[in-house]
């Protein structure tokens, strides 16, 4: 399996073959145009979903109209996000309940699947191992 990382992504998890992505940070060479994955850590999240949403969902539109799946993949658990357990959280404004609404609403109005790691080194291996499975499904015959 040959990952491709977006020539965009600051910190990859990878040192690979980079491409410029049309939207996600990281595909196969199978996968390409078909499933990308979004990664966040847990204060880039925050600023995508509050500040920032406005570009993140102009992503989200490019993903739907060029029918690429794009799941988002944290690294970091739902409750240290909820609860601004990361760099600088205590200083965000967004409280618990608004975040819990906020990620609530992208799932829905977006069908946007967030999956959540423990930390770096959990998505680092959550993100391989999702690519995977995703390649192994293009080789089966659909019924």
């Amino acid at each position: 399996m040959q990952i491709i990382v977006d020539t965009r992504e600051q910190l990859p998890l990878w040192e690979t073959t980079r491409q410029t992505l049309i939207v996600g940070d990281y595909t196969t060479k199978k996968l390409k145009g078909i499933f990308h994955i979004e990664r966040k850590s847990l204060s880039d999240l925050y600023g995508t979903l509050t500040s920032g949403n406005q570009r993140f969902k102009y992503e989200l539109f490019r993903a739907a109209y060029n029918n690429i799946q794009l799941p988002v993949y944290v690294e970091g658990s739902y409750s240290n996000f909820v609860n601004k357990r990361f760099p600088k959280g205590s200083d965000r404004k967004f409280s618990t309940e608004g975040l819990i609404r906020l990620i609530a609403t992208f799932e829905r109005k977006y069908f946007l699947e967030f999956v959540w790691a423990s930390n770096r080194a959990a998505c680092r291996q959550a993100v391989q191992k999702r690519l995977q499975y995703e390649e192994n499904r293009l080789k089966r015959p659909k019924k």
